[in-house]
C-alpha cells in the first residue's frame, strides 16, 4: 500500500517537472553561459544556441561554414570545424571560436552573428587582454610551405607569436622561437602600477631550424616588453617556463640541460618591477619540475618532482607570505602531468584535499628508482612500475592550510543505514578525472561547509565500480555521510539547498533530487529510454532550479543504430518548494536556518585563528533559500593553537611536532651580524591567521660572536643579583628605611615584572654560552616564553606588515 501512495506521488511531482529534450549531433565539450543566451559545442565541431537558457537549441554550423567560404573566397578546402570556445573576461557577450584550420570566428552578442577572421594560419592558445576588449595574443606553428619546397629552400617549423587589436580581425608577428607568453596584467588593480601593454614570453632569441618544446630548453630566456616586442627586456636567462599571478612571477630556470634540472625563482610584481629570488626551500634535491596548486590565500602551494623527469610521486611545499621561503607540507603525493591531485574547498579558508601513495609503497618505489638511477641514468628501473604504484593511493585533509594532514572520517552507517564495519579504514575520495570517469570533489562558494564527492572506505582509494559510492559533508570535510550507492555525477544550486544527481557508470533515463541534503531522494524518469550522462550543470550563479543533463544516447532510424549526443533541460520551478523561512530566527525552533561555526581538529569552532559564524539552511529543513542569503554572521578571533602554526623552513611535521630535518637545529650567526641574530624555533604562524594569546613559537635570539654587549649584560645582571641578595640580608634596615620615608611597597606586578627581566637576562646568558652547541627541540620549545618580549612584537609587526603586501587574490 505504502508502494502505491509513493508512486502516485512521485507521478504527480513528475507532472510538475518541466523537461525538454534535444538531441544534437554527438556528445558536449564545451558549454557557454551568456546569460539567458546558451552556447554548447560537440565533439564534431558543431556549434548549438539557444536563447530561452537550454529549452530549445539551435545548430549554427552552416551559419559558420559560409562565413568561412566567404572569408577563403569559396575554397572549401582550408574552413575547418570550431574545435573551442573562448569567452572574452571583458564582456561574456564576446566569444572566440577557435578551428582546426587556418580560419576563425568572432561573435560580439554571444553567437547571434559571426564574423570569420583568416590569420592565414592556424592560431592557438588565444589569450583575450584583461582590460582592453579588442586585444588579443595568440600561437600559431610555421609550417613548411609549397613555396618554399618547390623553390628548394630549407624547411623549418617554429611557433610563432602573435597579435591582434582589432578583436582578432588582422594578426601580425610579434616574436618566434616562442614556448610561452601571457598578457603582463591581470586586472585593473595590477594595470595601476604596470604598463597595460605589457607582454611576457619565454622564446630563443637565436632560434634556428625546427624548434622543439618538449623538454627543458637553456636557450629559451624569459622577456618582457611594453611596446608588443618592438623593443624588450631580457628578465630571466633561460626562464624556460613561467606563471603570472596578481602579486608574484614565478620562472623555472633551466640549471642543466642534460640531467633536465630546474631552479623555481620568485619575484613580486610591486610598482611593476621584477625582482628575483630563488626559492629557499629546506631539500637539495634534484628538482625536476614544479607545478603551483593554489595562490589563493595569502600563501603558495607548489608540488615539487624530486625524482626522475614524469615521477607520479611529488611533494607539496608551501611558502610563507612573501613566496619565498618554502617548507614541505606533504609527501608522497599523487602528481599529474602539470599538476597534483589536490583540491582547495570554495568558500572557506585553509581546508584542503590531496591524494598520496601509501608511505611504504612510496619508499619502495623510491629506492628503486634512485637504484636505476645509478644503473644508468634514468633506466627503468625493475619490479614497482608507475601503474602498480597508483593502486595505493590514499586521501589526506587539512584544516590548518598544510599544517597537518589526517586521513578522513569514514562515516558510521552506509546509505541503506547499515552500520560500516571496517577496522581502522579511512574515506578515499577522487579529486581528479585526469585518468578515470568518477565524478570529481566538487564545491561552491555560495553553498558554505557543502562538498559532494565519490570516493571507497578502505585501506586505500578504490577504482572499482563496484565499491565507489557517493559521499556528501556538511562541515568541510570534518565528517562525512554516505548519501547515495554506486557513483554518481552531481550538481548543486540554491545556496546547496538543492542536489541533483545522477548515475555515471552506467546508461540512465533518471535523475534524482533532494531538498534537505539527501536525507531524502526523489527519483524522476526525464526520459523514456536510457542514455549515458556526462555531467549536470547548472546556471553560472548556481541559484535556480533549471539543470542542463548532457550526454549520449543510442537512436535507432530505419532500422540503423546511431550515437547521438543528449542535451535535457530540466526546470524543478513548478514544483513550488515552500520558502525558507526565519532567517532573523536562526538557530531557534520554528527557523529552517541554524547557526553554523567551521572546526578544525585541534580548536573547537576555530579556523585560522578566528571563529566565524555562519547562516545557513538546516539539513533537514526541505525548503527553498532566496537568491540573496546573508550568511556571515559574526568574526570573532580565537586563543592560537598549533593548529595556527606550520611547519618553518628547515623542519617538518612528525608526531604532531616540527622538528629540524636534519636533527638539530642550525645556529650559526650569519654572514653579516650586528648585535643579536634570530634563529627560528620551527614554527611561523600561518600567513592570514588572526588568532591572538595562547601558544606562542617566537624565535631564538642569539648574540653576534662579535658583540661586546654581552659584557655589560654580566655586570648589569650581577649588580641586579648583588642588589637583591642585598636587600634580602637587609631586611628590617630595608623596611624602616620605606616606613621613615613614608614610601608605599612596590606593586605586585611590577615585583614578578622585574624578576621576568631578570629570568630573560639569565636566559639570555645562558643560551650565549650555548650558541654553537646542538640544541635539543624539546629544550627550545619549553623557553620560547622567556624571549626578548621586544623582538617578538617587532617579529609579529614585520609579519603583519607582510602578510598584507604580499596578498594574493
Amino acid at each position: 500500500m505504502m508502494f502505491i501512495i509513493l508512486l502516485m506521488i512521485m507521478q504527480i511531482l513528475s507532472s510538475n517537472i518541466d523537461v525538454q529534450i534535444s538531441y544534437i549531433d554527438a556528445s558536449l565539450i564545451n558549454i557557454h553561459w551568456c546569460s539567458d543566451t546558451v552556447l554548447a559545442l560537440t565533439s564534431k565541431g558543431s556549434v548549438y544556441r539557444s536563447d530561452d537558457r537550454g529549452r530549445q537549441w539551435t545548430k549554427m554550423s552552416e551559419i559558420f561554414h559560409r562565413k568561412a567560404l566567404i572569408q577563403l573566397e569559396e575554397s572549401d578546402d582550408r574552413v575547418g570545424i570550431v574545435n573551442n570556445l573562448v569567452p572574452s573576461p571583458v564582456d561574456k557577450q564576446l566569444i572566440l571560436f577557435t578551428g582546426t584550420n587556418q580560419i576563425a570566428w568572432i561573435s560580439l552578442d554571444c553567437g547571434k552573428t559571426i564574423t570569420a577572421v583568416n590569420a592565414g594560419k592556424q592560431l592557438r592558445e588565444y589569450q583575450f587582454h584583461p582590460i582592453e576588449k579588442d586585444w588579443i595574443i595568440a600561437s600559431a606553428w610555421k609550417q613548411c610551405g609549397s613555396d618554399e619546397l618547390l623553390a628548394g629552400k630549407p624547411c623549418v617549423s617554429y611557433k610563432e607569436l602573435l597579435l591582434s587589436q582589432d578583436t582578432g580581425i588582422t594578426w601580425h608577428s610579434i616574436a618566434t622561437y616562442v614556448n610561452q607568453f601571457t598578457w603582463g596584467v591581470k586586472n585593473k588593480d595590477m594595470a595601476k602600477y604596470t604598463p597595460k601593454e605589457r607582454i611576457l614570453a619565454s622564446f630563443d632569441p637565436q632560434g634556428r631550424g625546427h624548434q622543439s618544446i618538449s623538454s627543458w630548453n637553456m636557450d629559451s630566456n624569459l622577456y618582457y616588453s611594453d611596446d608588443f616586442f618592438q623593443t624588450r627586456t631580457l628578465s630571466v636567462p633561460a626562464g624556460s617556463r613561467f606563471l603570472l599571478t596578481e602579486s608574484f612571477l614565478f620562472v623555472a630556470k633551466v640549471t642543466s640541460q642534460y640531467t633536465q634540472e630546474v631552479s623555481l625563482y620568485v619575484s613580486g610584481t610591486e610598482l611593476g618591477q621584477y625582482r628575483y629570488t630563488i626559492i629557499d626551500a629546506d631539500s637539495k634535491l634534484l628538482e625536476h619540475s614544479y607545478s603551483i596548486l593554489d595562490t589563493s590565500e595569502n600563501q603558495v602551494f607548489m608540488v615539487v618532482n624530486h625524482l626522475k623527469p614524469s615521477s607520479p610521486l611529488g611533494v607539496i611545499y608551501i611558502s610563507d607570505s612573501t613566496g619565498t621561503r618554502y617548507s614541505r607540507s606533504l609527501e608522497n603525493v599523487a602528481r599529474l602531468e602539470n599538476s597534483a591531485e589536490f583540491y582547495r574547498v570554495q568558500g572557506l579558508e585553509g581546508i584542503y584535499l590531496a591524494n598520496v601513495y601509501a608511505e611504504d609503497q612510496a619508499k619502495i618505489y623510491s629506492n628503486q628508482v634512485l637504484e636505476a638511477m645509478e644503473e644508468g641514468f634514468y633506466g627503468q628501473q625493475n619490479g614497482f612500475k608507475d601503474e602498480d604504484l597508483k593502486k595505493y593511493k590514499q586521501t589526506r585533509i587539512t584544516f590548518d592550510k598544510g599544517g597537518q594532514w589526517v586521513p578522513l572520517k569514514p562515516p558510521a552507517v552506509d546509505a541503506e543505514g547499515k552500520p560500516i564495519n571496517c577496522n581502522k579504514c579511512q574515506l578515499h575520495i577522487h579529486l581528479s578525472q585526469a585518468f578515470y570517469q568518477f565524478a570529481p570533489i566538487y564545491t561552491q562558494t555560495n553553498s558554505i561547509g557543502i562538498i559532494v564527492a565519490t570516493g571507497s572506505i578502505g585501506k586505500y582509494l578504490s577504482y572499482r565500480q563496484d565499491q565507489v559510492n557517493t559521499y556528501l559533508s556538511r562541515d568541510g570535510g570534518l565528517s562525512w555521510i554516505e548519501i547515495k550507492k554506486g557513483s554518481y555525477i552531481y550538481e548543486m544550486s540554491n545556496h546547496g539547498g538543492l542536489i541533483v544527481m545522477s548515475k555515471d557508470q552506467e546508461t540512465t533515463n533518471q535523475i534524482v533530487f533532494s531538498w534537505n541534503g539527501g536525507v531524502e531522494w526523489t527519483p524522476f524518469n526525464f526520459i523514456d529510454q536510457k542514455a549515458e550522462i556526462q555531467n549536470i550543470i547548472t546556471e553560472p550563479q548556481n541559484k535556480g532550479t533549471r539543470f542542463i543533463a548532457y550526454g549520449s544516447i543510442q537512436l535507432e532510424s530505419n532500422g540503423q543504430k546511431s550515437e547521438q549526443g543528449l542535451l535535457a533541460t530540466i526546470d524543478l520551478d513548478e514544483l513550488h518548494q515552500r520558502n525558507c523561512i526565519g532567517q532573523d530566527k536562526a538557530g531557534e525552533i520554528g527557523s529552517d536556518y541554524e547557526l553554523w561555526t567551521p572546526s578544525g581538529l585541534v580548536n573547537p569552532e576555530c579556523l585560522f585563528g578566528k571563529k566565524v559564524t555562519y547562516m545557513r539552511k538546516r539539513r533537514e529543513a526541505a525548503c527553498y533559500n532566496p537568491d540573496q542569503l546573508e550568511k556571515i554572521i559574526s568574526v570573532t578571533p580565537c586563543q592560537c593553537s598549533t593548529e595556527d602554526y606550520e611547519c618553518d623552513l628547515g623542519f617538518v611535521m612528525n608526531n604532531q611536532q616540527c622538528v629540524p630535518i636534519n636533527g638539530t637545529i642550525n645556529i650559526e650567526p650569519p654572514a653579516e651580524c650586528n648585535d643579536y641574530y634570530t634563529v627560528s624555533s620551527g614554527y611561523r604562524k600561518i600567513a592570514g591567521d588572526i588568532c591572538q594569546g595562547g601558544v606562542d613559537h617566537p624565535s631564538l635570539k642569539f648574540p653576534c660572536p662579535n658583540n661586546k654587549g654581552w659584557i655589560f649584560d654580566w655586570i648589569v645582571i650581577g649588580g641586579i643579583i648583588f642588589g637583591l641578595y642585598w636587600v634580602y640580608s637587609n631586611q628590617d634596615k630595608f623596611k624602616d628605611y620605606f616606613n621613615k620615608t613614608e614610601m608605599n611597597q612596590l606593586p605586585q606586578s611590577k615585583q614578578d615584572k622585574l624578576i621576568k627581566q631578570i629570568q630573560q637576562k639569565q636566559t639570555k646568558q645562558q643560551q650565549f654560552q650555548q650558541q654553537y652547541q646542538p640544541i635539543n627541540f624539546e629544550q627550545n620549545d619549553n623557553s620560547d616564553q622567556k624571549f626578548d618580549e621586544e623582538l617578538i612584537e617587532k617579529d609579529e609587526n614585520n609579519q603583519m606588515e607582510d602578510d598584507g603586501s604580499h596578498e594574493l587574490i
